[in-house]
């Protein structure tokens, strides 16, 4: 997505509006600014405490791997920390999003503040990235129904990539 948003930086205001209004239009849940940012709060209270996760490898890896950027309440790196409670790929519907940006990582962020985030796909085996999908969608998206066939998404996307 960072190179649509930079692109779409050098277009008018106009038509940006314009396009999220469209795009709005197929939200029939949408909601208002104020109770985005309460959802955001209770999400962010709620994935803050640790769980006793369904993965304890999964749990060892996100803390070996991804708690140093991403835990609830840590100091911020690189004048941001991304919170995976209000990340919209642990609570779509399908694992794929998530399984993609674990295994390639995030080269070019939307912003400078964010840093990046490395790739995973050479150091992490097919059962563990599913470990740690298992474990994340369970931490940060508790209210969401686990994932099904995990294990076979990772496999399909890792064979996507030697195409």
């Amino acid at each position: 997505m960072a190179p649509v948003v930079k692109e779409l930086a050098e277009l008018p205001d106009q038509d940006i509006r314009a396009m999220a209004v469209y795009l709005a239009s197929f939200n029939e849940n949408a909601t208002d600014k104020l109770a985005q940012e309460a959802l955001a709060a209770k999400l962010e209270t709620m994935t803050g405490t640790r769980v006793v996760s369904a993965s304890a490898i999964g749990a060892r890896l996100y803390e070996g791997a991804c708690a140093v950027c991403h835990a609830v309440g840590g100091a911020p790196l690189f004048g941001s920390r991304p919170s995976l409670a209000l990340n919209s790929n642990l609570h779509s519907a399908a694992p794929d999003n998530l399984i993609q940006v674990i295994l390639h990582g995030i080269a070019s962020p939307v912003s400078s503040d964010l840093g990046y985030m490395p790739p995973f796909k050479d150091s992490m085996s097919d059962g563990q990235v599913t470990e740690l999908v298992v474990h994340l969608r369970q931490q940060f998206a508790p209210e969401k129904p686990p994932w099904t066939g995990v294990g076979t998404a990772v496999t399909r996307a890792r064979q996507g990539m030697t195409r």
